[in-house]
């Protein structure tokens, strides 16, 4: 692909561009930020496009540059035990510990149980997770972000119904 055929094919693509970001980011700005670093990645794979090539790839590289943007503003968190906030449960006992903290990972959504189950019972890594659901390795991550929100929620709850 010619640097002008790239041109012409990106500014056409842009307001397509920037309405997925925004969907994504929820920020003009921010949507902005992550289709420039979009046509920025695509520019320098422009030797190896076709314009059919373009149009298929371009949104897909903006999803992911938006979701990159949103993870770096809202970094994850592995679960332990004091993420969890589970060492300031009333009991010394581990093995209470264990049973409220399972109690609390069986109410999750399937899906982020069994990611968490996978992760941390089966000692699976996010790729062998993702080849074991079928998911993404990316979906992984906001699967088990999502699972490790609702238990911090939830732990907070428990704890507010014992005080």
């Amino acid at each position: 692909m010619t640097t002008e055929e790239f041109k012409r094919d990106i500014l056409r693509l842009q307001p397509k561009l920037q309405r997925i970001a925004e969907h994504i980011v929820g920020d003009p700005d921010s949507a902005a930020d992550a289709v420039q670093e979009a046509v920025i990645t695509l520019w320098e794979q422009r030797s190896s496009l076709q314009s059919q090539d373009l149009e298929k790839l371009a949104p897909t590289v903006v999803k992911r540059r938006s979701i990159d943007m949103l993870r770096r503003q809202h970094p994850t968190v592995p679960v332990d035990a004091e993420n969890l906030m589970l060492t300031e449960m009333p009991s010394d006992d581990s093995e209470e510990r264990y049973q409220l903290a399972r109690k609390l990972v069986d109410k999750l959504p399937k899906r982020q149980r069994d990611t968490i189950l996978m992760k941390y019972e089966n000692g699976l890594s996010i790729e062998e997770i993702g080849e074991a659901t079928g998911m993404s390795s990316t979906h992984v991550y906001a699967t088990l972000s999502r699972a490790y929100k609702a238990l911090r929620e939830a732990i907070k709850q428990y704890k507010e119904e014992i005080s």
